[in-house]
């Protein structure tokens, strides 16, 4: 024990920026975190309104008119991918060429 390691010391600095690496690595984790019900994953309103270009009201829309399926659960509303990329699915029209 030559060497007393500081909080002034470039070796405790190293250790606690990796400290805060791992934890924003952490935070990362649980916030993307989806866990699967009866083997399907669910996405939140944010995560649908991004994969699929809509605001919150168009959303709230193709709710409302039942041509995406949902489930709440604990008072927030909840998208099963799968029936999602199969509206997408049924609704994809081939761009038309103009030759």
């Amino acid at each position: 024990m030559d060497k007393f390691i500081g909080f002034d010391s470039g070796e405790f600095r190293e250790l606690t920026g990796e400290i805060e690496q791992a934890f924003c690595n952490v935070q990362d984790v649980r916030d993307k975190y989806r866990p699967s019900l009866t083997d399907k994953r669910y996405l939140s309103g944010e995560e649908v309104m991004e994969y699929l270009h809509v605001s919150p009201r168009t959303l709230q829309t193709l709710r409302d008119k039942r041509i995406i399926g949902y489930t709440t659960i604990g008072g927030k509303i909840l998208y099963p991918e799968n029936e999602l990329k199969q509206v997408l699915h049924q609704n994809y029209r081939s761009p038309d060429l103009p030759f």
